[in-house]
């Protein structure tokens, strides 16, 4: 958006000590962004006045003259086709070196054989106007030969060019006196009034009787219209126009033209209708009909369809509402009688119908940031105010139609000064405060000492609402940089420990490490025929809403079922196979955590799980074995003492139930997978698995408490070993409690061998290193006597017997 300082000054008194190029900082700085800056008479710094001395025909051109143009220090030859120079004439001369409007650069050149060293410029060439059909004549009385066309024609404006986008959610800064008021505020100008009323709109309002039918409340929240006759329609004024031009908009005619000057004037979009061409007087707000059409003012037959809103007679649309008029009511030369639209449309319904039709006006693009209803009031009454200053012979000839179908309550905000000082880090007295949001057009009433209540403008509604935004306001006008860049004081404090994370670390380090296994991360789903399969009971896992897939369907209750898949899915291209995968599990029981801050149910129990596969090719290797000294090899690694393995009583379904055991405090389990499930899931190798209960061990850590050192035993320890034959079914944790319970001197027993044999019949045999150790040197007799009274108290206790090597 291009906005004209000229214009700004009409509402608010700039300071001489403030620079056009100052202005724009504190613009950029306070209130919207500034992409460019641009004077106008840098466009013209070639372009002078002229007077052509003598024209001649061109001797090789039939449609060409020769022109002899005195520019004051120099007469230049010029080619020019344009049929309307006559000698004596002031045109505007662009020397050698001039860029046009186009880009075009001006070169010493010949044309058809005849030197030419300038051109003579049209309106539209000269970027003022759209006329090209002849050069543009000036006025004799004011011109001087030589002097610079911008001053000439007095363009001394500076224009600033606004990013759109800084403005999206202010609709009233769409207009020059939104953006005066910004100004006023910042640098305490003084602003003009320009919303006070001062003609009777309903004047003569018996002698047309216009009516208005609003069809659709929700799209059209209020909407104003007036008749004018006498209406005389010609050029605009010379001021209009370059106020327009200067913002880039191509004056049409006097009507047009003031309509579009207010709509750049308070940011409230206007249309003027030929009032000949509504049929009976009679204007309907209304939705358009499927395929219904109308030849839009660019000369295009538009196709409409239901969800678009149209201004339409009895008969015919008129207007596409809020975007683009209809050329069959456009103000052309025989105009008399007029009838001024201004209305507001719902944001929403005008960027829709824009984007379908293809078509962004600069009416459409204010109505899409949802205009203030109450300024329909103050637009159309500087409208007629305009039309009657530039067309004297014009009079008021309807009543004032006016519509209203809007929420006029206006949002009030309570706020507290203190939180305003405390939240800027600043110490701003609350006259300073208030003085800033009163100058920005809130209403603020004092309840005590701290608070305040402000009632928001109507041209604020949209965008201001919480006590966070008057903030805002405030800091913004007072001024970004005026508030001081200061580092908050923050106590600094080590993180607190997270001892799962830590051990999850830790586990992950030990697992990927000597036994080299590869790390997994599953998905928590499991499905149906998956669990099916393993013979593992659904009814107590939690289903999810929306599935990712259907093999997807339910949150897992253990790491294996994934971990097997895994399996199946690499075990042709590897002979073994060694993962784990530390993960969550989801129980259909109440957890501890809650599900927000206002309900008292809590998220499903949530626990954490090592599981860990091996797969091997070999069916002879004792993987079991393998997996089950992982685990004792993750527990030493974490120094955690040595749990017993215990008979699993109900073990899994999936498992083989002769080749499973358990850590004792439910700690976990290892287990080989059953061949005949194997084969069912279609895994063709042995497979073992275990799964630890992460919470488990960090109870175990955190029983043994830290590492304390501890001061080696000076005496010596003495070990015996002893194998024993015993029952294939005694088993060895029964056979190790005696043993160190046995003796206050037996301070360790280790199991080194297992071994059977068809020799041995259903017998086992295990053997034994037996660790004694005392505050004094042992000797060999006191063990011997120790060792007998074992060897019968196991022989009585379990049938066991001594077996030699």
């Amino acid at each position: 958006m291009l906005i004209s300082l000229n214009w700004l000054r009409d509402f608010v008194k700039i300071p001489k000590t403030i620079s056009y190029q100052e202005l724009g900082k504190l613009l950029t700085t306070h209130t919207v962004e500034i992409e460019g800056i641009k004077k106008q008479e840098d466009s013209f710094a070639n372009f002078v006045v002229g007077k052509i001395l003598k024209i001649n025909k061109h001797p090789n051109a039939d449609k060409l003259n020769l022109a002899k143009v005195d520019i004051k220090n120099k007469i230049l030859d010029i080619v020019c086709g344009a049929p309307n120079i006559e000698a004596g004439q002031f045109v505007p001369v662009a020397l050698v070196g001039a860029t046009m409007q186009s880009g075009m650069e001006i070169k010493a050149t010949k044309i058809r054989g005849e030197k030419s060293t300038g051109m003579l410029c049209s309106p539209k060439e000269l970027g003022l106007g759209q006329d090209h059909s002849g050069i543009m004549i000036l006025d004799e009385k004011k011109s001087k030969i030589g002097q610079n066309l911008a001053k000439h024609l007095k363009l001394d404006d500076i224009i600033y060019e606004i990013d759109n986008k800084s403005i999206t959610n202010r609709p009233d800064l769409w207009g020059h006196f939104g953006l005066s008021r910004e100004i006023n505020a910042f640098i305490k100008g003084l602003t003009a009034n320009s919303n006070k009323q001062k003609t009777d709109l309903n004047l003569n309002k018996n002698k047309i009787n216009i009516k208005a039918d609003n069809r659709e409340n929700k799209l059209c929240q209020r909407y104003m219209a007036i008749c004018m006759e006498n209406i005389t329609v010609e050029e605009s004024p010379e001021w209009m126009q370059k106020r327009l031009k200067a913002i880039g908009l191509n004056p049409i005619n006097n009507i047009v033209d003031a309509t579009n000057y207010i709509m750049m004037d308070l940011g409230q979009p206007l249309h003027a209708f030929d009032l000949n061409c509504i049929q009976n007087n009679q204007i309907i707000i209304r939705k358009a009909k499927d395929n219904e059409t109308i030849k839009t003012l660019d000369n295009i037959t538009r196709k409409l369809n239901k969800d678009m809103l149209v201004i339409s007679d009895d008969k015919k649309p008129l207007a596409i509402a809020g975007i683009i008029g209809g050329s069959e009511s456009e103000i052309k030369k025989n105009t008399n009688s007029i009838m001024i639209e201004c209305a507001n449309f719902d944001a929403f319904s005008i960027r829709k119908t824009s984007q379908i039709i293809g078509t962004r006006t600069e009416s459409s693009m204010r109505f899409e940031k949802g205009l203030d209803p109450n300024l329909c009031e103050i637009a159309i009454q500087k409208t007629i105010e305009l039309i009657q200053k530039i067309c004297p012979s014009s009079n008021i000839s309807s009543r004032l139609i006016d519509i209203q179908n809007y929420d006029k309550k206006q949002t009030v905000i309570t706020l507290n000064l203190s939180w305003v000082n405390k939240r800027l880090g600043v110490n701003l007295d609350n006259i300073k405060i208030i003085s800033i949001l009163e100058i920005l057009g809130f209403v603020v009433k004092k309840l005590d000492s701290s608070n305040v209540q402000v009632s928001v403008p109507t041209w604020r509604q949209n965008d201001i609402s919480i006590p966070e935004d008057l903030l805002e306001e405030v800091a913004r006008i007072y001024g970004y940089n005026n508030i001081p860049s200061i580092m908050p004081k923050i106590a600094i404090k080590p993180v607190i420990a997270n001892k799962e994370l830590e051990l999850e670390y830790k586990i992950k380090n030990i697992l990927s490490g000597a036994p080299a296994l590869a790390q997994v991360m599953n998905y928590s789903f499991v499905g149906h025929d998956q669990l099916q399969k393993l013979k593992i009971n659904q009814e107590n896992h939690i289903n999810l809403l929306n599935p990712l897939a259907s093999h997807q369907t339910k949150l897992r209750q253990s790491l294996i079922p994934n971990l097997l898949n895994n399996v199946k899915t690499n075990q042709s291209n590897y002979n073994e196979i060694g993962i784990f995968e530390i993960g969550t599990v989801y129980k259909n029981s109440n957890g501890k955590i809650k599900k927000d801050d206002k309900d008292n149910d809590c998220l499903p129990e949530q626990e954490k799980y090592i599981g860990i596969i091996l797969a091997c090719k070999d069916k002879d290797q004792d993987i079991f074995s393998k997996i089950k000294g992982i685990v004792e090899h993750l527990l030493d690694s974490l120094n955690i003492a040595r749990q017993n393995w215990l008979e699993i009583k109900n073990p899994h379904a999936w498992s083989d139930a002769k080749i499973c055991a358990q850590l004792e405090r439910d700690i976990g389990f290892v287990a080989k997978i059953d061949a005949k499930i194997s084969q069912k899931i279609g895994i063709k190798t042995n497979v073992a698995a275990a799964q630890i209960k992460l919470g488990k061990l960090l109870e175990l850590i955190k029983e043994r408490g830290d590492k304390k050192y501890k001061e080696q035993n000076k005496y010596p320890q003495l070990t015996r070993d002893l194998a024993f034959v015993v029952d294939q079914k005694i088993l060895y944790n029964d056979i190790r409690n005696t043993i160190i319970n046995f003796n206050k001197l037996i301070k360790n027993i280790e199991l080194f061998d297992v071994y059977q044999d068809k020799s041995l019949g259903n017998k086992k045999s295990l053997a034994f290193h037996i660790i004694y150790q005392a505050d004094r040197t042992l000797i060999n007799k006191e063990i011997d006597k120790i060792q007998e009274k074992l060897i019968k108290n196991l022989s009585h206790k379990f049938g066991a017997k001594i077996r030699n090597f």
